[in-house]
Parts: C-alpha cells; structure tokens; sequence
C-alpha cells in the first residue's frame, strides 16, 4: 500500500484582524472593507518560508523514523535563496542522512502538489523508499490591497512511504498544465503583479479545476459519489461552492478555504487543507485533493484504519487554536520589512557569514545537535573534545546528539532595550535541558510576562539576521515558551527509563502486563515475572510471561522471563538474580503479583488465609529484600507497592486480603525511611481496574471503563527519576487519582500525665479524641511519639531558636514596605519572590508597581527574580553583616530569573 504515512502543519502563532488594515487604511482603499472578515496569519519577524517548512516538518516526523527518508522536496515560491539548495538547508536543519535526493520545487502555486505527486510515483517506482514533501510560502503584497486580505503565511508537510502504517492509501492521479496568467513575480521583484480578479475567478479555478478532476474520474472509472471530501485552493468563497456544485459537491464534502482563520497559505494551501482533512477524517473516508496553478493536479486518497493508531500532533488544527492576534498593523509591516524604522547605530555591525565555518559546523548551527559522552552519557552543547562532567573527563568519547526535541527550561532570563531587536526588548537568557546540557538562547514568540524561571521551552528553528549587502540569511534555534498545558503533555511524553532495569511481579495480565509495556515502551529493559496461575493460586504455566516478553521484543524493547512464585524467598531472590543475569542492575520494582480467596472471617480457612498473605505480603517482601540490596550499592531505586481499597478502608468478605494489602502500606512506611539516604523512594498504589481478581466484584457496566491502561501513568511516574516522593499512598483509576494518607488528630491531654485518667474521663472527652480538626501526618514513629511528648512539654520562655529565628525574618518582611523608597522606582514593575531555607524559613514576595510596594507571605505566579538562601544568612545580609556579593560568589546566594534586576533590592529598600 502506498500513501501518506504520516502529516504536520504549522501556522505562525501570529494573526492580524483584518479590520485594523481597514482602520488604517480604509480612507485609501475603502472596498477592502468587503474581505475584512477574520484574520490573517502572518510571520514573526525572525521566521521565513524556510523556518516554517522546518516546523511543519518536524511536526510530521514526530514518532517517525526519519533516518529511512531518501527523498525530500521543499515547495515554495519565496524561498529564502534563489541559487542555495533551499531542500539542501532543510535536510540538514532535520538530520536527515546525506544519501538522500532533494530538490527545490518552486515557481508555481501549485508547487505543493506537484512536490507529493512526484514523491508518490518515486515510492510507487521503488526508486524512493521514503519521501518527505514541505510546502510553505510568506507572499508579499503591496499594502491596503484585496491580496494583503486573502493572503496568510503557513506550511504543511507529508511523509509518503509504503506499508501498513499508510494512513492514507494513493489511489490515482491526474495533471493538466496551462500557462494561464493570472499573476506573476518577475526576477528581481518583490510582490507580484495581478491581473485583475475576475480572469483568476472565471477562466482559471472555475475551468481548469473541473477539467483535472474530470479527468480523474475518468482515469479511475469514479464520480463524485465516491468522494467524502473534496479539497481545493480558492480565496473566492462563493466561486469554490460554484465550483464544488458544477462537479456535484454539496456544500458538505467541501473543505473551507480558511479565509477567516488564516487566509490562503499560497504554495502550501492546498497541503494545508489536507493535512486538516486528514486531521478531520474516519477510516474509510475518500479524499480528493486539488492543487492550482498553471494548471491542477487533482489526486485521490482512501483513508485507512492506521490512522486512527498516529500519534496526536500540532498539525493545522492545533495551529490555528495556538494564536496570538493583534490590531497592530504598523507591527505588521514592520516585521514583513514593508516599513523600516531606523534601528541604531549598534545595527549597523557586520553580519558577513563565514561559510567555511557554517560547513564544518554546520549539524551543530543548523540542526542543533552536540554531543553525547559515550562514557558517562553526558549530553553537552556545544560539542567539545573533552567530556563536561568533571567526574568524567574523557577525550574524544563524544557521539552526535540531537538536543532540537530535547525537554527544556527556562534557567534564567532577561530583556534587553539596548541591544538591537525588531520586536524590543530582545529577550536571551539561559536555558537548560532537562537531560543533560544547557546554552545561552534567544527566546522567541513571547513577551517577558510569558517566561518565568522553571518554565519549559521548545526549541524552534528561526531566521537570526539578514545580511542585506550579501543576500544572505542566516539561522540558528531559539526557545519558545510552551503554553502550560502543552509543557505539561510534552513533560508526560518525555519521561524515560533508557538504561533501567525493571521488575514487574504478575506481569502475565491485568495490570503488571500494563506496567511492563509502558515501561519497556519508554526504554527499559524488563523482567516479566509471573507463575502463571489461576487467581487463587494454584497451577502454573510460562505462558503468560512469554507472551508479554513476545510483545515487548516485537515492539523493538527487551525483556526476559522470570516464572517463579513470590511466596517464597527462594523465588524472590531468583526473580533478582534473573535480572541482574540479564541486565546487569535492577532500578525500579512493582509489587504487583496477588491472588484472591475470597470468604468470610468465620469461613477462612487458615490455608487460605496464609496463601493470600504468602502471596501480597510476604511476597513483596521476598522480592524487595533482594532488590533492595542491589539498589543501595548502585545508590538508586523505585519501589512501588500494591495495596487496595480494601486494605485501606475494609471490604466484606475479604480478610485476608484485607490485612495483607495494609500491612503492605506498613512495610512502604519502614522501606522509605531505610531507602532515603539511598536514593531509594518507595510509594503505593491502590489501583482501581478490570483485571481477572475483579472481574467479578464491580458491577459490570463500571467493570468495563476501569481499564489498566488508567492506572499505569501514576504507576509509572513514581516509577521514574522525575519522582521526588517518598513514603506515600494513591488512589488510582478511571483517570480519577488522589493521595491517602494516615493523620493524626491533634487529641485531648487528658489530666496531668501523673495519674491515669478514669473510663468516665475517656467518655466525657472522647469527642475531643475523635476530633481530626488540624490533623497531620508523620514521617516516622518517633514524630508520631514528638507528638505524645509535646502535648506535655512546658513551651520555653520567648519561644525556641525556630520561634526567634522565625521572629526576626518576619520583621524583615514586615519592615519591608518602611524602608521601601518610592522615589528610585519610578516606571518599575518587577517582582521579588524571597524563597529562604532553614529556621524561620519559608516564602515571600514584595511586589513592586506604580511606585508602591506589597509585601506577602507565599508564591508568586511569577516573580521577575528568586533569591534562595538560608533564612540566618538572609538576615545577616539585611543587616549588613554579610556582604550580598561575597554571599552570590560564595553559593550562599542563588538568583534564577533576572539577575539584573536582583541588582535594585539594594537601591529600593533601605534598612
């Protein structure tokens, strides 16, 4: 099967309404008014048709395996370069491999089409195994002009290969070609030159679109009630119904023009309205596209089941909902270069490119990637003959490393007025990646309110200047703040386990088969243990082990099977030892092996009891022991244990099970506090799914929406290093979590701890003993045992050492707004957010605006500046006693954020 294997779109976050062009320019050109509906796409001052077709291109390959791309086109009629393998650039910006064809395909409006015609007779050949076609344009028009309305900046991108995962099945083609002139750009020119609209209306898409696509039905014995949607270029509305009606389209098969949400995108259009086809379609849905421009390709598509398996991307759709628009039409003109403001004296520095170095270090410049330490795995960039980690060192052990989709975030920031910028202030600052490496960058597509410290950014490929004496624009990748729920989904997707080692107990079904895939699908290794037995235990089979490890290898993970029983320490310790035979180490464990046998108290039969028990609770014991042992020596680890509602709250007819599942929460209580100074968390989960020990208590409508596959995220994330919990209880299932938690209340003291309280004192206080009002939870016995003891501790006089260091940070706080000096912050709006460690530690803000200042105990949202120190050195520096910058340079003083501005605490409270 031949087709699109996948799909990516990009449209600027940018838009400009269309009335502001009206408003500014409507006393020139007042019949503008009659296209004024919506908005219009437009490009951020650092981005071209070539960084767009980067972004679509991407967007595409997520989740692809690029390095089998052997052909790529790059279609668009203002490319960056006239003699400069544009494609040339684009390969190199994606690490592609060098033993690939790519070609410019330019001159002509329906260039995008032409471009994934070419690429699907390549695949169909056999001559292309994989091709990937870009398409983008950012046309120019004169001001207050019908083109300036319609037009829109925006790219799209498909990947055409052959096999199952065609979402898409090629199903036939048919071109005409006409040298009809409805516009042209001539050599040299910026704009083009327009004929008028009704010769383009009329003679060009109201004929020649028909006969391309009755040529088509004709080739392929077809008509348009095979057709689900049918998808076309044209910035005339009305003329594309016409158009749709006159081949025998009602208004429901045909694909909007995207007037109002963006505008036509030129050579990309007619790629952009099928990726958001494809975006919109069910299997089975046909789809025939239609590309204009000196003629028209029209093509068919079928799409396929495996659609439904690609995985979520930006795509049009997602483009279009991630937007920004402004009324600012000089903004407008000033970032498509059509008013130029005079920049400076700084903006005349030089901006000659040396070549030769862009070509030696031309992966590092253009596509982002460093190096990897194949000793140590340190990631770093830029790359370096030496490893970074000074525990490392070592020399040329360095391997390519694509930082370009690697999770990061902002470390520190700040806006600079005196350095030249398009968009003032020019926003820089540090960003770190969350793997390993960090590097000075520009931040793009945001205003300095849209960054704080913390905040993850993406990494985008933009324009950095322009030589105007040479011709030549020159790239390199910026960070972009993510939207927070984007951040939040990306951060999802970007946890791994590459390198660990994981146990799963049960692993033959239900959830442990869950956990084992999910894990073995984000990079580790797996032991797949399980006895393979009915739900109460008895019998045994490999079967469901191998099947699971069957799995996982033919996805391209690796896993070995372990058969024995958990109920005994001798199965424990060889479900260990098959692990570190395998693999070598062993990092995570889930305790997730059970078995039910389920009956009343008065008809547990002690064998019974003790097969449940041998199973849930000395089992994990039995596997915990041992992997607890290997973890200390490698100073890491994750232990999860399975509890249950029943453990936690009680369920009829399950004793056994019962106690074993909350005496699994005592053992977690004990194994955090022995596995802290370890590194080794240990959390339990009382999962709520549809498993085989289930199957038959929830009601079977409820039985069939608690799926594994909703457990397995939490399960995992404590599995993880990004995990900083310990000693903890979850509830989890349904997509619905939350924490459980063991409290104390504050209790009663009863008496003078002399003489033992009577019955009648119990009774008369027991609601105060019963009383959870401010109840909390302890690490350990001996806080629970603090408690005891303080309820009859005499407080000492003036408060403890914690109540007077508390004492004198609070008055540092509260003398704040005092020695506050309006005067020096005149037009300052910034935020101080104070985090202090140790006694009479905590969190405060000063907020400073208008010439006021609020002081408050707590987090900003976003504070301009962190000052993190120990609360007694934070006093000392007020009083004067410790000098901030000996306190900066000796690591007792940390800023994240704006460093500058931490710079003005000194002028702005006086003490």
């Amino acid at each position: 099967m031949i087709g699109i294997k996948s799909y990516g779109g990009y449209i600027p976050r940018l838009r400009l309404n269309r009335m502001s062009i009206v408003q500014a320019m409507g006393w020139f050109a007042p019949a503008i008014i009659t296209v004024a509906q919506g908005e219009r796409s437009f490009c951020n001052w650092d981005e071209d048709s070539l960084t767009m077709a980067v972004a679509a291109a991407r967007d595409c390959l997520k989740g692809m395996d690029k390095q089998q791309t052997d052909a790529l086109y790059l279609c668009s009629t203002t490319l960056p370069f006239a003699d400069r393998l544009n494609a040339g650039i684009l390969k190199t910006v994606l690490h592609l491999p060098d033993a690939i064809s790519a070609a410019d395909i330019t001159d002509s409006q329906r260039a995008g089409t032409t471009g994934l015609l070419q690429a699907l007779r390549g695949v169909k050949s056999g001559e292309t195994n994989q091709a990937l076609v870009a398409a983008a344009d950012q046309r120019m028009t004169k001001t207050a002009y019908f083109y300036e309305m319609w037009f829109g900046d925006g790219a799209a991108a498909l990947l055409v290969g052959q096999g199952d995962d065609v979402i898409a099945e090629f199903l036939g083609a048919h071109s005409v070609t006409h040298d009809f002139i409805d516009h042209y750009r001539g050599q040299g020119r910026q704009v083009d030159y327009m004929w008028e609209e009704r010769w383009v209306r009329d003679m060009g898409y109201a004929t020649i679109i028909p006969q391309a696509v009755n040529g088509l039905f004709a080739k392929l014995g077809i008509g348009m009630d095979d057709v689900d949607k049918l998808v076309f270029p044209c910035f005339f509305a009305a003329e594309a119904k016409n158009i749709a009606r006159k081949l025998g389209a009602g208004p429901e098969k045909l694909m909007g023009n995207l007037h109002e949400q963006c505008g036509e995108t030129g050579a990309a259009h007619a790629l952009v309205l099928f990726v958001k086809a494809l975006e919109e379609a069910k299997p089975g849905d046909r789809i025939l596209l239609a590309g204009f421009g000196q003629g028209c390709d029209a093509m068919y598509f079928r799409v396929t089941e495996a659609s439904a398996k690609l995985a979520p991307r930006l795509g049009v759709n997602g483009s279009l909902k991630r937007k920004l628009t402004t009324d600012n039409y000089a903004k407008f003109l000033v970032f498509r270069e059509q008013l130029q403001p005079e920049m400076g004296i700084r903006a005349e520095a030089p901006k000659h490119t040396a070549l030769s170095t862009l070509w030696r270090k031309r992966d590092q410049i253009m596509g982002l990637v460093g190096g990897q330490c194949q000793k140590c795995g340190t990631p770093q960039f830029p790359p370096q003959r030496t490893c970074v980690n000074p525990d490392c060192r070592a020399i040329d052990s360095l391997a390519p490393y694509e930082f370009a989709d690697q999770p990061a975030v902002v470390k520190s920031f700040t806006g600079d007025l005196l350095a030249v910028s398009v968009d003032p202030p020019a926003v820089y600052g540090m960003v770190e990646f969350v793997n390993g490496g960090r590097f000075l960058f520009d931040f793009t597509d945001c205003v300095m309110d849209d960054l704080s410290v913390g905040q993850n950014v993406e990494m985008v490929f933009r324009r950095r200047y322009v030589d105007d004496d040479r011709g030549f624009s020159g790239y390199f990748w910026k960070a972009a703040p993510l939207p927070k729920a984007k951040a939040t989904a990306q951060a999802a997707e970007q946890i791994r386990f590459d390198g660990q080692v994981a146990i799963v107990t049960g692993a033959g079904a239900g959830l442990g088969r869950t956990y084992a895939l999910e894990l073995a699908k984000r990079g580790a290794k797996v032991v797949i243990n399980d006895l393979g037995g009915a739900r109460d235990g008895k019998g045994g089979d490999a079967a469901a082990a191998d099947k699971v490890v069957r799995e996982i290898i033919e996805a391209g993970g690796q896993a070995v099977a372990n058969y024995d029983s958990v109920s005994t320490p001798e199965g424990g310790a060889n479900i260990v030892k098959t692990a570190m035979d395998a693999f070598g180490r062993v990092d995570i464990l889930v305790n997730n092996a059970g078995i039910l046998r389920d009956m009343t108290l008065l008809r547990m039969a002690p064998e019974n009891w003790r097969a449940v028990v041998d199973v849930h609770l000395k089992g994990a014991y039995n596997v915990t022991r041992p992997a607890f042992a290997v973890m200390r020596d490698q100073a890491y680890g994750r232990i999860i244990f399975t509890t249950s509602a029943a453990g936690l709250y009680g369920n009829f007819g399950q004793t056994n099970y019962s106690a074993a599942k909350m005496a699994l929460v005592g053992l977690m209580n004990t194994v955090k506090l022995e596995g802290g100074r370890y590194n080794i968390l240990a959390n339990t989960v009382a999962p709520l799914a549809a498993t085989r020990l289930t199957e038959d208590i929830m009601p079977p409508d409820f039985f069939e929406k608690t799926k594994p596959e909703f457990v397995a995220p939490l399960v995992l994330y404590l599995a993880s290093e990004r995990c900083e919990h310990s000693g903890q209880i979850f509830n989890a299932g349904v997509g619905y979590f939350n924490r459980a938690a063991i409290v104390t209340g504050q209790g009663a003291v009863i008496g003078d701890g002399q003489t033992p309280p009577t019955i009648e004192d119990i009774h008369d206080n027991f609601a105060a003993i019963c009383d959870m009002a401010g109840g909390q939870e302890h690490n350990d016995a001996m806080a629970a045992l603090g408690q005891i003891i303080n309820a009859f501790s005499a407080k000492p006089a003036g408060g403890g050492q914690k109540d007077q260091a508390a004492e004198q940070v609070q008055a540092v706080f509260s003398a704040m707004p005092g020695a506050f000096q309006a005067g020096a912050a005149a037009g300052l709006s910034v935020v101080f957010q104070f985090s202090l460690a140790g006694q009479g530690g905590g969190e405060w803000f000063a907020a400073i605006a208008d010439g006021a200042c609020a002081v408050e105990k707590g987090v900003h949202e976003k504070p301009t500046t962190t000052i993190k120190m120990d609360a007694g050195d934070f006093v000392k520096m007020i009083k004067g006693e410790l000098n901030a910058m000996a306190a900066f340079t000796s690591g007792k003083l940390k800023i994240d954020g704006d460093v500058m501005k931490s710079q003005l605490i000194e002028k702005l409270f006086k003490f």
